[in-house]
């Protein structure tokens, strides 16, 4: 991470002043950097766009159309103030620094930010949120408190530890290439072990779910249970068999046709960023209202018609230029060496892609050739961040799931 971006107080940027112990963190950009990134806003040229008729609904088709990323860059350079940002997440969370040791696979010192909330109930479950991208620690804003304090006395409640993924929000980059999902995850169950939790349970989503599933298989013996609201099991050649003679499932038919759908239209992003990130890389970093445009039309094809403002499309692109993207571009290349390998699924039927709007509500049969599953809750609605999108039953599944395994340990 450039020094010239971020002012990190009260430790700085190298990798190994982070500490060796959790340190107290107060996020504090130079302002000099927000100037420019408005500038670069002010200025920045939209795209030709292909003439639509008056009354036709704008073509997202090709990505966010031309007259949306110009509204969203005048936004950007005239009205949005980062520093009111800023102080809500200083002043709703608790932030702290720390550098582990390397993991096995992965000898290089990983510096980390990441959100520590205890709850008063010093018998809590820990918890750890790992997220994906194009998220940060703030895809799960609206549930930590939730979490952390209910409002009824008698509900369980978690010490919840949510980090930023290297090359994420304020966690800085990989300095060398190796730090891929099994690594993470050992770097994270190292994280909750300097935290004094000895068990824990882990909720994931997205990129956060492969790293899931290695702890499970790495370090089960400290995974209290693994909640992930996001599952994609591959289908095995007899199931595309079946799947051509006519004979799957509707489940299944629904599911492999979402997925396929998916490949065919949807995945261009993943493509590049697991192929070419450094080159994706040196065009973002020049333009944020271009990386914000990159990262907004995946949220709008997945998140079930959940209207994102300005403000949050503006900050979730922040909280991934302002160290550069390269650093969690590139991750797609580190987890997509490992391929795609218990669950609430929430469909995308609001969404404005047909073929999306059963993704991905996998098969349990199939999910189970994977996974003891224990819990599975599914909804008819909610798109691929339902703890931005529907925070409440996204809690409420959560605890039930944590109800479940707190009692057959």
């Amino acid at each position: 991470m450039s020094p010239a971006t971020v002012s990190w107080s009260p430790v700085s940027l190298g990798p190994n002043d982070f500490g060796l112990k959790p340190q107290p963190f107060h996020i504090s950009v130079k302002p000099d950097f927000i100037h420019e990134t408005q500038q670069k806003a002010r200025h920045f040229r939209p795209s030709l766009s292909l003439t639509q008729d008056q009354d036709s609904e704008p073509d997202w088709s090709d990505g966010p159309p031309a007259p949306e990323v110009a509204a969203l860059a005048r936004y950007w350079a005239e009205d949005y103030k980062w520093e009111a940002v800023q102080e809500r997440m200083n002043s709703e969370l608790s932030h702290f620094t720390i550098t582990l040791p390397g993991v096995r696979g992965y000898e290089t010192p990983i510096p980390l930010h990441f959100v520590h909330e205890r709850s008063h109930d010093e018998e809590a479950i820990p918890l750890l949120l790992l997220h994906g991208w194009p998220s940060t620690h703030l895809e799960w804003e609206k549930v930590i408190q939730p979490l952390v304090s209910p409002q009824e006395p008698e509900t369980k409640s978690f010490h919840v530890v949510v980090p930023d993924l290297p090359g994420f929000g304020f966690s800085p980059a990989p300095t060398r290439a190796g730090l891929g999902p099994h690594e993470m995850g050992l770097a994270m169950d190292a994280l909750m072990g300097a935290l004094g939790y000895r068990r824990y349970g882990i909720v994931t989503t997205d990129l956060g779910w492969q790293m899931g599933m290695w702890m499970v298989q790495d370090v089960g013996h400290n995974i209290i249970g693994h909640m992930t609201d996001f599952f994609i099991p591959q289908p095995t050649p007899a199931d595309v068999r079946r799947l051509q003679d006519g004979q799957s499932t509707e489940q299944e038919a629904e599911y492999l046709q979402s997925m396929q759908g998916y490949m065919d239209r949807h995945a261009a992003y993943a493509t590049i960023q697991s192929q070419k990130p450094l080159a994706l890389a040196s065009a973002m970093a020049d333009s944020p209202v271009g990386y914000a445009a990159w990262i907004w039309h995946l949220m709008y094809a997945v998140s079930d018609g959940y209207a994102y403002s300005h403000e949050e499309l503006v900050t979730s692109t922040m909280m991934l230029y302002m160290q550069g993207p390269y650093g969690n571009l590139r991750t797609y290349k580190e987890f997509y060496k490992a391929g795609f390998s218990r669950i609430s699924q929430w469909l995308n039927p609001n969404g404005p892609y047909p073929e999306l709007k059963r993704f991905p509500i996998a098969p349990r049969s199939w999910i189970e050739r994977v996974a003891n599953v224990v819990y599975m809750a599914g909804h008819d609605f909610g798109g691929h961040f339902p703890a931005v999108s529907n925070p409440e039953l996204w809690v409420e599944d959560t605890r039930n799931f944590f109800k479940l395994v707190s009692k057959a340990t």
